[in-house]
C-alpha cells in the first residue's frame, strides 16, 4: 500500500497555499462534503416539488406540468446571460450568491400557501440554479492547479452523484417525519452549507478573470456564444455532451417502462437501477482522481461517450436482472468519466475570462436537450417498441462518440 503525502503549494510570496484535489486537504474535503450535502438536498427538493403541487394544492396534471416548467425553464433560457454575470463577479462570489438565492427560494417553496406562490418560488429557484450552475463549472480552475483539474472535477462529480443515491432516501425520510415543507427546508440548509464551504476558498491569481473583452452585457453575451460556436474544440465537446445528455434524458422514460414491460418487475426495481448507476458514478469519480494522468484528451472524451452508449445498450438490451444491474453500474461509471473529461476539456480550452459564459452556453444546450429528449423518447418507444426504441436512443451516444473520435483522430483537439 502506497501512502501519498500532499504538500501545500503556494502561488508566490504572500499567496495562500493552493487547494489540492484530495480529501487530505481540509479545504477541498469540506468542498466535497458541501457538494455532497447540496446534491442530496437538491435531489430531495426536486423529487418532492411535483408531489407538493399535486397533494397539497390538488393540482391537475396540467398545473403540475406548469410547475415543472417554472422550475426547469430558467436554466434553459438564462444560462448564457448568467454566465456573463459569473465572469464579471468571479466564480466564487457568483456561486455563493447563487447558493444564497437558491436557499431563499427553497424556503419560499416551503412557505408557499398557494399553487401560484409555489410556481413563483420555483421560478426563483430555477433562476438561482441558472447562476450557480455556470459558476460551479468555472470555480475549479480558480482554486486548483491546471494539472489537478481532472481530479478536482472527478471528485466533485462523485459528490454530486451521491445525491442521486441518497437524495430520494432523504426526500422519503423528510416526507415521513415532517411532510413536504421539510424537504425544501433541508434543501435550503444544504445550500447554506455549500455557500459556507465555498466562501473561504483561496483563489489562484488570474489576471484575465473578470475583465470582459467586450463592453456591455449584450456584447459579452454574444461574444460567449460566438466563442463556443467558432472554436472547434469547444464546439466538439458541447456537441458530444449534447448526445450523451439526450440519451440520459431519454432513459428517464425508458427505465420504468423497461423494468415493467421487459423485466416484469415492480416500480422499486427502477429505483434500484438508479442506485446502481449512482454507485458506479461515485466509485468512478474516486478512481478517476487517482489515475487522472491517463484520462485526458479528445480521444478519451470520444471513447467515454461511446462507452456510455454501449453501457446503456447492455443495461436495457437484456432480460437478465443481474446483467441489467451490471449495465446500470457501467453506465454510471462511463457517465462519470465522460462528465469529468468533458468539463475539464471545456475549462482548459476556454479563456479563463470567459469560463462563466462558456459554462452558461453548455448548460443551456444541456437543458434544452433534456427538455427535447423526453418527448422524443416517448415517440421513439411508441414507434419501435420498448427494447428496440431504447437501443436506438442509446445508439445516439454511440454514434456521436464515433463521430467525435473520427474528428479528433483527423484533427487532434488537445488542451
Amino acid at each position: 500500500m502506497r501512502v501519498f503525502f500532499w504538500r501545500a503549494r503556494g502561488d508566490g510570496p504572500g499567496m495562500p497555499p493552493a487547494v489540492r484535489p484530495t480529501l487530505r486537504d481540509p479545504r477541498f474535503g469540506l468542498l466535497v462534503a458541501g457538494e455532497t450535502v447540496n446534491s442530496i438536498g437538491g435531489w430531495a427538493s426536486a423529487i418532492v416539488l411535483w408531489g407538493f403541487a399535486a397533494y397539497r394544492f390538488n393540482a391537475s396534471p396540467y398545473a403540475v406540468s406548469v410547475t415543472i416548467v417554472c422550475w426547469a425553464a430558467p436554466p434553459a433560457l438564462l444560462g448564457p446571460l448568467m454566465g456573463v454575470y459569473v465572469d464579471r463577479l468571479g466564480a466564487k462570489r457568483a456561486l455563493v450568491a447563487g447558493y444564497a438565492a437558491a436557499a431563499a427560494a427553497a424556503l419560499g417553496m416551503a412557505a408557499a400557501g398557494s399553487l401560484m406562490m409555489l410556481d413563483i418560488a420555483a421560478v426563483a429557484y430555477g433562476t438561482a440554479r441558472s447562476l450557480s450552475g455556470p459558476a460551479a463549472g468555472a470555480l475549479p480552475p480558480r482554486i486548483v492547479g491546471a494539472d489537478d483539474l481532472l481530479a478536482a472535477n472527478a471528485l466533485l462529480g462523485a459528490a454530486a452523484s451521491a445525491g442521486q443515491v441518497a437524495g430520494p432516501l432523504a426526500a422519503s425520510a423528510a416526507l415521513a417525519l415532517s411532510g413536504f415543507p421539510a424537504a425544501f427546508i433541508l434543501d435550503a440548509a444544504s445550500y447554506a452549507v455549500g455557500a459556507a464551504v465555498v466562501a473561504p476558498l483561496p483563489l489562484r491569481p488570474a489576471s484575465a478573470a473578470g475583465s470582459p473583452e467586450h463592453p456591455g452585457w449584450s456584447g459579452e453575451l454574444i461574444a460567449g456564444i460566438v466563442l463556443v460556436a467558432r472554436r472547434r474544440g469547444l464546439r466538439l465537446v458541447v456537441m458530444a455532451g449534447t448526445a450523451v445528455t439526450f440519451t440520459s434524458a431519454a432513459f428517464l422514460v425508458v427505465e420504468p417502462l423497461y423494468a415493467r414491460h421487459v423485466l416484469h418487475r415492480p416500480p422499486s426495481q427502477f429505483a434500484l437501477f438508479e442506485v446502481a448507476a449512482g454507485t458506479g458514478s461515485v466509485l468512478a469519480g474516486l478512481a478517476i482522481s487517482r489515475i487522472r494522468a491517463h484520462l485526458a484528451g479528445g480521444k478519451v472524451l470520444a471513447a467515454s461517450g461511446i462507452g456510455y452508449g454501449l453501457a446503456a445498450c447492455l443495461f436495457i438490451g437484456t432480460v437478465s436482472v443481474p446483467a441489467a444491474y451490471t449495465g446500470a453500474f457501467l453506465w454510471g461509471v462511463s457517465g462519470a468519466l465522460f462528465g469529468a473529461v468533458a468539463l475539464t476539456t471545456l475549462q482548459q480550452l476556454a479563456p479563463i475570462s470567459a469560463h462563466g459564459r462558456v459554462m452558461g452556453v453548455a448548460a443551456t444546450v444541456q437543458s434544452w436537450t433534456e427538455t427535447i429528449g423526453l418527448p422524443l423518447a416517448g415517440i421513439t418507444l411508441a414507434s419501435l417498441g420498448t427494447r428496440a426504441g431504447a437501443l436506438a436512443l442509446a445508439g445516439v451516444a454511440v454514434a456521436a462518440g464515433v463521430a467525435c473520435l473520427g474528428s479528433v483522430v483527423a484533427h487532434p483537439v488537445e488542451p
